[in-house]
Protein backbone atom coordinates (compact mmCIF):
# COMPACT_ATOMS: atom_id res chain seq x y z
CA UNK A 1 0.00 0.00 0.00
CA UNK A 2 2.85 2.35 0.86
CA UNK A 3 4.48 1.95 -2.54
CA UNK A 4 1.17 2.55 -4.30
CA UNK A 5 0.71 5.71 -2.27
CA UNK A 6 4.20 6.97 -3.14
CA UNK A 7 3.56 6.15 -6.80
CA UNK A 8 0.28 8.09 -6.72
CA UNK A 9 2.02 11.04 -5.04
CA UNK A 10 4.66 11.03 -7.79
CA UNK A 11 2.02 10.86 -10.55
CA UNK A 12 -0.11 13.68 -9.14
CA UNK A 13 2.70 15.82 -7.75
CA UNK A 14 0.75 16.14 -4.50
CA UNK A 15 2.02 15.72 -0.96
CA UNK A 16 0.51 13.27 1.49
CA UNK A 17 -1.05 16.20 3.36
CA UNK A 18 -2.70 17.45 0.17
CA UNK A 19 -4.09 13.99 -0.59
CA UNK A 20 -5.45 13.67 2.95
CA UNK A 21 -7.11 17.07 2.65
CA UNK A 22 -8.82 15.89 -0.54
CA UNK A 23 -10.06 12.75 1.22
CA UNK A 24 -11.40 14.77 4.17
CA UNK A 25 -13.12 17.16 1.73
CA UNK A 26 -15.01 14.16 0.34
CA UNK A 27 -15.75 12.14 3.48
CA UNK A 28 -15.48 14.82 6.17
CA UNK A 29 -13.31 14.91 9.26
CA UNK A 30 -13.70 12.24 11.90
CA UNK A 31 -12.07 10.96 15.05
CA UNK A 32 -12.17 7.43 16.43
CA UNK A 33 -11.29 6.02 19.83
CA UNK A 34 -11.91 3.06 22.13
CA UNK A 35 -12.40 2.55 25.86
CA UNK A 36 -12.12 -0.79 27.64
CA UNK A 37 -14.60 -0.86 30.53
CA UNK A 38 -13.57 -3.31 33.22
CA UNK A 39 -16.83 -4.36 34.85
CA UNK A 40 -18.17 -7.36 36.70
CA UNK A 41 -19.47 -10.27 34.65
CA UNK A 42 -22.93 -9.46 36.04
CA UNK A 43 -22.83 -5.88 34.73
CA UNK A 44 -21.45 -7.09 31.40
CA UNK A 45 -24.40 -9.47 30.99
CA UNK A 46 -26.95 -6.82 32.07
CA UNK A 47 -25.57 -4.37 29.51
CA UNK A 48 -25.82 -6.98 26.75
CA UNK A 49 -29.39 -7.84 27.82
CA UNK A 50 -30.29 -4.14 27.79
CA UNK A 51 -28.81 -3.83 24.29
CA UNK A 52 -30.79 -6.85 23.06
CA UNK A 53 -34.01 -5.42 24.52
CA UNK A 54 -33.45 -2.01 22.90
CA UNK A 55 -33.37 -0.17 26.23
CA UNK A 56 -30.63 2.26 25.20
CA UNK A 57 -32.33 5.03 23.21
CA UNK A 58 -29.85 7.80 23.99
CA UNK A 59 -26.45 8.36 25.55
CA UNK A 60 -26.07 11.82 27.04
CA UNK A 61 -27.35 14.30 24.45
CA UNK A 62 -27.00 11.79 21.60
CA UNK A 63 -30.24 10.11 20.55
CA UNK A 64 -30.00 6.69 18.90
CA UNK A 65 -31.30 6.64 15.33
CA UNK A 66 -30.86 2.94 14.66
CA UNK A 67 -28.89 -0.07 15.91
CA UNK A 68 -26.97 -2.86 14.19
CA UNK A 69 -26.24 -6.03 16.14
CA UNK A 70 -23.53 -7.67 14.07
CA UNK A 71 -20.45 -8.48 16.20
CA UNK A 72 -21.69 -6.29 19.04
CA UNK A 73 -24.20 -3.46 19.22
CA UNK A 74 -23.55 -0.41 17.07
CA UNK A 75 -25.70 2.60 17.90
CA UNK A 76 -25.91 5.23 15.16
CA UNK A 77 -26.72 8.78 16.23
CA UNK A 78 -26.50 10.20 12.70
CA UNK A 79 -24.36 9.59 9.63
CA UNK A 80 -21.22 11.00 11.29
CA UNK A 81 -21.54 9.70 14.86
CA UNK A 82 -21.81 6.24 16.36
CA UNK A 83 -20.82 4.10 19.31
CA UNK A 84 -20.29 0.34 19.40
CA UNK A 85 -20.48 -1.86 22.49
CA UNK A 86 -18.80 -5.23 22.19
CA UNK A 87 -18.12 -7.75 24.93
CA UNK A 88 -14.76 -9.40 25.42
CA UNK A 89 -15.07 -13.14 25.05
CA UNK A 90 -12.38 -13.90 27.60
CA UNK A 91 -12.74 -11.36 30.43
CA UNK A 92 -15.34 -9.13 32.11
CA UNK A 93 -14.66 -6.21 29.78
CA UNK A 94 -16.91 -4.19 27.50
CA UNK A 95 -15.08 -2.64 24.58
CA UNK A 96 -16.65 0.67 23.62
CA UNK A 97 -15.73 2.23 20.27
CA UNK A 98 -16.88 5.66 19.07
CA UNK A 99 -16.58 7.89 16.05
CA UNK A 100 -17.52 11.56 15.65
CA UNK A 101 -16.34 14.57 13.64
CA UNK A 102 -13.95 15.74 16.39
CA UNK A 103 -11.76 14.09 19.01
CA UNK A 104 -13.49 16.09 21.74
CA UNK A 105 -16.93 14.81 20.72
CA UNK A 106 -15.64 11.25 20.41
CA UNK A 107 -14.31 11.40 23.99
CA UNK A 108 -17.59 12.97 25.16
CA UNK A 109 -19.57 10.09 23.63
CA UNK A 110 -17.26 7.49 25.18
CA UNK A 111 -17.56 9.11 28.61
CA UNK A 112 -21.37 9.42 28.41
CA UNK A 113 -21.73 5.80 27.33
CA UNK A 114 -19.29 4.57 29.98
CA UNK A 115 -21.23 6.30 32.78
CA UNK A 116 -24.51 4.75 31.64
CA UNK A 117 -23.10 1.25 31.16
CA UNK A 118 -21.44 1.19 34.58
CA UNK A 119 -24.88 1.80 36.15
CA UNK A 120 -26.46 -1.27 34.51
Amino acid sequence: IGLELFNFMAETGKTLTQLLQEVYAIVGDFAYDRYDLHVTEDIKQRVLDNCRKGLYTSFGTHKVGHVEDLDGFKFYFDENRWVMIRPSGTEPVLRVYAQAPTREETIEILEDVSKILKQA
